[in-house]
Order: structure tokens, then C-alpha cells, then sequence
């Protein structure tokens, strides 16, 4: 069974570049979210199964904190792996409980093939 991994970016070219890297990766499916809202849909969905998210930090209504924050408030996806993309210099992985916090932060432009790495290691 694939691995699903959403992403959550409200640019397409960017969500669709993301998309592409990660269907290179063996056994994985990527899903688009275009908002934080579609995507907490695809959480809550009643057959959801889905392995890891990769958000951008500047979304409409939930930024890509509060959205890791509300996915791992589900019983279900308390410990899912999540990477967090941003343009923003001064953002970093707090010390400390994770449940809001991302595994991983990328500087924008970052390099999809590193991005896929990691997520690869996050999904093994």
C-alpha cells in the first residue's frame, strides 16, 4: 500500500514541483492541498491513512505551526511526520515538546532532491 504524503501550498507551481519529487520516491503518493482548511479535511476524512504532510509556512487561515499543531491533536496522527517550508530566515525547530513543531524546516529555494531525503528517512 502506497504511502500518502499531503501537500500544503497555496502556490501550484511550488505544490506541483513537491508532487513530482516525492512520486520518484519508491511506494509514495502525493496529495495538493491547496489551504490549511482542504487539508484538515483530508485528515479528518473517515478513511484517511495518510503518512506525513509537507507545509508551507504561510498559508490562508492556519499557518503551517498552527496546522501541524491541529493535525497532531488527532488521535491518529499524533506522531506524523511533518516538514515545513518557508521563505522566512528566522524560523527554527523549537527545543521542547514536538507536537506543534515540525521534524524539519526548508529554507525556500530548497533543494527538492534534500527535501525528498528527508522525508524519505521520516517515512522509514
Amino acid at each position: 500500500m502506497a504511502k500518502v504524503v499531503v501537500i500544503v501550498d497555496d502556490t501550484d507551481s511550488v505544490a506541483s514541483s513537491l508532487a513530482l519529487a516525492f512520486e520518484g520516491i519508491q511506494g509514495v503518493h502525493a496529495v495538493i492541498a491547496h489551504s490549511s482548511t482542504e487539508a484538515l479535511r483530508l485528515f479528518t476524512a473517515p478513511d484517511s491513512r495518510i503518512s506525513a504532510m509537507v507545509t508551507d509556512l504561510h498559508l490562508p487561515s492556519l499557518n503551517g505551526f498552527e496546522l501541524i499543531r491541529a493535525v497532531r491533536n488527532l488521535p491518529s496522527y499524533r506522531n506524523l511526520p511533518a516538514i515545513l517550508i518557508t521563505a522566512d530566515e528566522n524560523v527554527t525547530i523549537k527545543p521542547g515538546p514536538m507536537l506543534d513543531g515540525p521534524n524539519a524546516i526548508f529554507r525556500k529555494p530548497c533543494s527538492l532532491k534534500e527535501v525528498s531525503r528527508v522525508l524519505e528517512e521520516l517515512l522509514t
